[in-house]
Parts: structure tokens; sequence; C-alpha cells
């Protein structure tokens, strides 16, 4: 009976336990049983809201994200800057050429999205600028040349090309 007691016991823990309602999303994954390690089960993940507003940034699926992340805590998250995106990622570890495309092309729509943004705030930015300041000069090339006397540097040296006559 004494050696039943601690198998059972253990039998109990590695055990799915029942659900508790935690007012977070659940989604199945798949994974291996502890008690039976080639017989694969439905095993529930919690996924928090935040991890459904990640995923929907960057366009990929819950489990899409978690792998990405499992994949980080591997090698990739030695090699990579820690804030490598998911796609990245997923594109570096892609399972195929179908999917290695598909976040390629992902990844070229977000970093084509961002840069538009940037080149508005730029041009937003510079339109400020002139208006705000209509006689100043966007970069102020004066800074080797003395206002009083002293030695001025050649023209050339301010010329496209730079070259000397």
């Amino acid at each position: 009976m004494r050696k039943v007691l601690p198998a059972f016991a253990l039998l109990i823990v590695l055990t799915n336990v029942g659900a508790v309602e935690t007012g977070e999303t659940r989604i199945d994954t798949v994974g291996r049983s502890a008690t039976d390690p080639g017989r694969s089960e439905r095993a529930p993940m919690e996924v928090s809201r935040t991890d459904v507003l990640e995923a929907g940034y960057w366009g990929i699926t819950l489990e899409e994200l978690h792998r990405a992340r499992h994949l980080m805590r591997g090698p990739r998250g030695a090699f990579s800057d820690p804030r490598i995106s998911p796609i990245e990622v997923l594109g570096i570890h892609a399972r195929s050429d179908t999917e290695r495309d598909r976040y390629a092309a992902l990844f070229a729509k977000l970093l084509h999205e961002d840069t538009d943004r940037v080149l508005a705030w730029q041009r937003a930015g510079d339109t400020a600028m002139r208006r705000l300041y209509p006689t100043d000069k966007a970069v102020d090339f004066s800074f080797g040349r003395p206002a009083g006397g002293g030695k001025t540097l050649p023209n050339w040296f301010f010329s496209p090309g730079g070259s000397a006559q």
C-alpha cells in the first residue's frame, strides 16, 4: 500500500486538473502527455488580452506569437537582439518557403507603412520649421568662417565635390 500511494499521488499531479474560469481566453495547443510521452493531448493555454492585441498588431495568430516567443527562449534569443519582431523570428525559422515568403511579405508591408509614417512626420516637421523660423537656415555652414578677421577656409571647402582649384 505504501508504494502505491506515492505512485497514485504522482499520477494525480501529472494529470490535467479541471478548468477554472479566470476571465481570460483559452486556446488549445497540442502537447505531449506527461504520463505517456508517445501520446499527444490537447492542453488549454491561457491567453491574455495583451497577447491578442500584440498578435493583431503584427498581423499573426496567437499560435504564431507563442511560437515566436518559444523560439526566442532558445538559440534565437541568444543570437538576436531581444527587440526582434515576432515576424522576423518566424521568418528566420520558417518551416517552408511558402511560410518564409508570407512572413517576408508581411514584414515588408509593415516596414513600408512605418516608413510612410516616418516620412509624413519629417515633412510635417520641415513645414513647421519653415513656418515658425522662416529666416533661419535648416543647416548653418558658417561654422568654419570666423565672423571677425582671421583665417578662413577656402571656398572650395564649401563647394560641392570639395575639390581644390
